[in-house]
């Protein structure tokens, strides 16, 4: 019951999904023809954990491009492939086929935009503090990590986006609230860990009982009772060492 309950905690923090393996599982939704949109959505989870390497959002705008362009929208593709050569125009996965590396080498901006926030970000991993800012039109990555925020928000060519964001950390939307390190488990385990040393005293004691005992039955029933005690606390000493481990291997 103890190593279920672990585990199932253990699985119910894990850490915030990694940029590379959401992009990888994006990347084989298009390549097998479909439906990348809940994995994007996931890349957004992922971008409220940390900053993304440039090489990381030329890859996802690659991706949103060709699915935007796989699905019949190749206007709409242009601009993430025109950020993705800003971020790094050395990246492109040939396995989504020529005409993607095509409207991909060839894709222009349109006219700028201006983005207003109601408190510095992170655009694109570079911190911004005075708005309006003029940005690229196309998409951009917004992170607040000190709230656990991010959007990718696509700027409209020559217009103007208002955001508003969040000044303190949100458990709902695609803000995730990343894992913190609590004193619970190491409560727990150390309360184990002297429920163990209690047991053992107890154990412990039976020696004397049976030194006592005046009969057969009374030093068998101590023996037991012995053995019972030292394999309890046994027990409650390695659940109340894993706990305490846990506190210090889990984030």
């Amino acid at each position: 019951m103890g190593l279920a309950v672990i585990l199932l905690w253990a699985h119910a923090h894990a850490a915030c999904p990694t940029m590379v393996a959401t992009l990888d599982a994006a990347t084989s939704v298009l390549i097998d023809g479909g439906d990348a949109a809940p994995t994007f959505a996931e890349v957004e989870t992922a971008l409220a954990c940390g900053p993304p390497t440039q090489s990381e959002l030329a890859r996802l705008w690659v991706l949103r491009g060709a699915a935007l362009q796989l699905g019949g929208d190749a206007a709409a593709a242009e601009p993430f492939y025109a950020a993705a050569l800003d971020a790094d125009a050395t990246w492109f996965d040939d396995r989504l086929g020529a005409s993607v590396r095509e409207a991909w080498s060839r894709a222009k901006h349109g006219l700028p935009g201006r983005l207003s926030a109601n408190r510095p970000i992170d655009v694109d991993g570079v911190r911004v503090e005075t708005f309006p800012a003029t940005l690229e039109s196309g998409p951009h990555a917004l992170q607040a990590l000190d709230v656990n925020w991010a959007r990718v928000v696509v700027m409209p060519s020559g217009e103007e986006t208002a955001i508003e964001v969040p000044l303190t950390p949100l458990p709902d939307g695609n803000a995730v609230v990343r894992p913190r390190r609590s004193a619970g488990w190491l409560i727990a385990g150390g309360s184990l860990l002297a429920g163990a040393v209690g047991v053992g005293v107890a154990a412990a004691a039976q020696s004397e009982v049976m030194t006592a005992a005046e009969t057969t039955t009374a030093l068998d029933e101590a023996w037991g009772a012995q053995q019972a005690l030292g394999i309890s606390a046994i027990g409650l000493a390695a659940l109340g060492s894993t706990g305490v481990a846990l506190h210090f291997v889990l984030p």
